[in-house]
């Protein structure tokens, strides 16, 4: 009975992880707090010189949940960087957003959030070698292609690699009341671990260009006016040593546990089930068996019986 009743459970809690608790696992969390960082450099020009102004730089990227509905969550992104040399706060780059993402294909939500956006959020699960996938980037303005160039070992982990490329010639940034209209141009390269869809690593070379006037050189009052392309923003990031080890940290974990959480663990519950009924229907029939054999009633033994016809027949002569 108590084989029987194990057994009953075990088949029962499969189902309902099957079913139930590991799908709600493999969503992203209802309370997502996320943090990554970058470092690397900044180039604008100054307002007032008109000169290029480099600035070395760490940047925080967090993910904070707003709400959740349902298989929909909100998420405030904010976007923070500060001097590498001082740790003086640099409000000039700093950004906000609110992103509406899908928990279980990380695909943004159409019609939700702060923009209308399109593609990913971030890699899904079981990232395909043989696919490009649409990614979208804060501060652009459309989605742009993730796609394939290669694998490798990184870290220990089996990664592929990914490009994501703007146009030739570039994506267009709508002006807005302090900026002219800019033509934006950009390279990502992205290892991913394909089972999880965690990026491992990233680095990033952007540059934004502007059709603005340029005053001739010698006569600036009264010289003709030109228009000329001008680099008005330059930035190389990559992930921090620091973020990339926690990452390569999750995603060893998450390589292992979610196809055991997925088909392994299921598994190995319902096999262990249905191996301790079967143990138990065993053992319950050698019981009634047993039980059988103990009520069947005693007979008396033949050999009695024969002696005493023997003597018997003895007495008269005929043996």
């Amino acid at each position: 009975m108590i084989l029987a009743t194990v057994a009953a459970a075990l088949i029962v809690f499969g189902a309902v992880w099957t079913a139930v608790i590991f799908p709600a696992l493999n969503k992203i969390p209802h309370d997502l707090e996320w943090t990554v960082q970058y470092q690397g450099n900044i180039t604008v020009l100054d307002a007032e010189t008109s000169q290029p102004v480099t600035y070395d730089v760490v940047g925080t990227r967090t993910f904070t949940t707003v709400r959740c509905s349902g298989d929909t969550i909100y998420l405030r992104e904010e976007i923070s960087f500060t001097d590498a040399s001082t740790g003086q706060y640099l409000p000039l780059f700093a950004g906000e957003a609110l992103l509406a993402v899908n928990r279980v294909s990380r695909a943004n939500v159409a019609g939700h959030g702060d923009e209308d956006r399109e593609g990913y959020w971030t890699f899904p699960r079981d990232v395909k070698a043989s696919g490009d996938y649409a990614l979208w980037i804060t501060g652009n303005p459309a989605t742009l292609e993730a796609r394939y160039l290669g694998e490798e070992d990184f870290r220990g982990l089996h990664v592929l690699v990914y490009e994501v490329a703007t146009p030739e010639e570039g994506l267009t940034l709508p002006a807005s009341i302090s900026t002219p209209p800019m033509q934006l141009h950009q390279r990502i390269v992205m290892k991913v671990e394909p089972v999880c869809g965690t990026t491992v690593y990233f680095q990033e070379r952007t540059t934004r260009t502007a059709n603005i006037p340029v005053l001739d050189e010698m006569f600036p009052s009264t010289g003709a006016m030109t228009f000329s392309d001008v680099a008005v923003g330059d930035s190389t990031m990559v992930f921090t040593e620091e973020t990339v080890n926690q990452l390569v940290h999750d995603a060893k974990f998450y390589h292992w546990a979610l196809p055991w959480g997925e088909t392994y663990l299921s598994l190995v519950v319902f096999g262990l089930g249905l191996a301790l009924g079967l143990l138990g229907w065993v053992w319950v029939s050698r019981a009634v068996s047993e039980e059988a054999l103990e009520e069947v009633p005693a007979v008396e033994p033949v050999g009695d019986v024969v002696t005493e016809a023997q003597s018997n027949g003895a007495k008269r002569g005929l043996i």
